[in-house]
């Protein structure tokens, strides 16, 4: 069913290229809405050498935002996800004095600026009319630098929709350890995972999906353990197949000030999986320690071998640890109540402006 005539108008501008942006009156936590909202969706270009430029030198993306500064003014509202879009945007908006609200979705932090990258930070954030962070110490940078935008700021966690489970709930996993993530170094911390399971390397095998390799980079140097096995990157399906068969998954991440992680926490909880993950900003939100997962020390190899070791013995406490945490993404890491917090959210917006 189409969404009404008077529904609220949303451009959301991704952060990723448009082609990947999926399908506008469905997409993600806006299809929950119970007023449905006409739903635009805009990301990034493909550009080449130019959109490297973007995302690699600059940080920031230009041309989306540019425009998307056009496109706004047949919005009720633009959501820019992420910072990289939305600060460009904010700086347009407040440049030109553009009325349209502005939300951000602030996945990392606004990059965590300092010196004069924070004035300009401050100076753009200032024509945010909301800012939804996803964990809860994002809150803490935003009051100690940029006290003004907190009382604009509301924290939603991130919910995911329904993957129904092909094995029941409670049936301990029989293969490999499982780390996911198709990522480099910047986002997975293999060189600590490869040092935490060399010495237990011969007790079970460890299975690194949706890449072919590590390269000394990205690993460090570190060597790889002959049991280590990888798998390229796969369709979700056969993801799931791999997340319902394994001991229980492990998520290296780096020691990052950045909101990293959830979604893939998220989906293996789902699938009924303890978790073992780095204690970070943005995981331990989602994370009870000892209850759904274990969480370990950034760089901790000792701590990451450790948290392996004890479910590797005690199938008992893995199964009920995995147990835990669907009932925790069923009851409240769900894309209905993400939705709904976004509605909630938006009608308070609308009505300070008067909608």
């Amino acid at each position: 069913m189409p969404p009404p005539v008077d529904a609220p108008r949303i451009l959301f501008l991704a952060n990723w290229p448009l082609r990947d942006a999926g399908q506008g009156g469905a997409y993600a936590f806006f299809s929950q809405w119970e007023r449905r909202p006409r739903l635009s969706l805009m990301g990034t270009f493909a550009l080449g050498a130019w959109t490297r430029f973007e995302r690699f030198r600059l940080r920031f993306y230009l041309l989306a935002p540019l425009v998307a500064w056009f496109r706004s003014f047949a919005y009720d509202v633009v959501v820019a996800y992420s910072s990289q879009v939305g600060l460009p945007l904010a700086m347009m908006f407040r440049l030109t004095g553009r009325r349209t609200p502005l939300v951000v979705f602030d996945v990392e932090t606004l990059g965590r600026p300092a010196g004069n990258r924070l004035a300009l930070v401050h100076f753009a954030a200032r024509r945010f009319d909301r800012l939804v962070y996803a964990s809860r110490r994002q809150l803490d940078f935003y009051r100690e630098h940029l006290g003004d935008l907190a009382d604009r700021a509301r924290y939603i966690p991130i919910g995911i929709g329904a993957y129904p489970k092909r094995r029941p709930l409670g049936e301990p996993g029989t293969g490999p350890i499982l780390a996911s993530g198709h990522h480099g170094k910047a986002f997975r911390d293999w060189a600590t995972l490869l040092r935490a399971y060399a010495p237990i390397a011969s007790r079970t095998p460890l299975l690194v999906a949706g890449r072919e390799g590590l390269g000394e980079d990205d690993r460090d140097g570190v060597p790889i353990p002959p049991e280590v096995r990888f798998v390229p990157f796969m369709p979700a399906d056969k993801y799931q197949d791999l997340v319902e068969d394994a001991r229980f998954v492990v998520i290296p991440l780096p020691d990052r000030q950045h909101s990293l992680g959830q979604l893939s926490v998220l989906f293996c909880m789902a699938m009924g999986k303890s978790v073992i993950a780095t204690r970070m900003m943005g995981v331990e939100d989602y994370v009870e320690d000892g209850e759904t997962g274990l969480l370990v020390p950034p760089g901790d190899a000792d701590a990451l071998r450790a948290a392996m070791e004890r479910l590797l013995g005690d199938t008992e406490l893995a199964t009920r640890m995995g147990v835990r945490g669907f009932e925790r993404v069923r009851d409240i890491f769900n894309d209905r109540r993400m939705g709904r917090a976004w509605e909630e959210m938006m009608d308070d917006l609308f009505k300070d402006r008067g909608r």
